[in-house]
């Protein structure tokens, strides 16, 4: 697989079966959930499924699926649910070198639980399925935070070592 901005270089081609907890950033609207790098991708309260928007240009058919019998993730493809498997030092703010941004701004990290056709790498996975269960509240963002927790059903941490303890539980 190819690097992709996200920094998950490493990413085994294979299968996994399984379920899993990680580390995630997502963009905070209201209160609601925003993908950070799909940023038009809204997690629902749910359970939010990944799907593949990516396309091939075929010279008869035009521009096609990528994959459009399978769902997301696939083999070879950037599609689906991303969580890191490392925590990083919530002090100093989020991975710039894995996230690629500068701007922190209405930003949230926490724990998402992922299952379902996923892909195991170095640094993280990437999931069919997802749901958030835990998100970390900050001085700066304390109330957005609680609602949003309150409307997506997972919990709120205060202390990075509690979120650590959240991606240490079975998924």
């Amino acid at each position: 697989m190819s690097n992709h901005d996200t920094g998950f270089t490493g990413m085994t081609r294979e299968l996994a079966v399984g379920a899993w907890r990680g580390y995630r950033v997502w963009r905070m609207s209201g209160a609601r959930l925003i993908g950070w790098w799909y940023t038009t991708y809204e997690w629902v309260p749910a359970v939010s499924e990944a799907a593949c928007s990516a396309k091939r240009w075929n010279l008869f058919k035009g521009s096609r699926s990528r994959h459009p019998d399978l769902p997301a993730p696939h083999r070879d493809c950037r599609c689906g649910i991303y969580a890191l498997h490392d925590p990083w030092d919530f002090d100093d703010g989020l991975p710039a070198h894995i996230f690629g941004f500068s701007d922190v701004s209405n930003v949230v990290t926490g724990v998402a639980a992922g299952w379902g056709r996923a892909f195991r790498g170095e640094y993280g996975w990437r999931a069919q399925f997802a749901k958030p269960v835990a998100l970390y509240r900050t001085q700066y963002f304390g109330e957005q935070v609680d609602r949003i927790a309150a409307r997506y059903g997972c919990r709120v941490v205060d202390r990075p070592d509690d979120l650590i303890a959240t991606v240490r539980q079975q998924a």
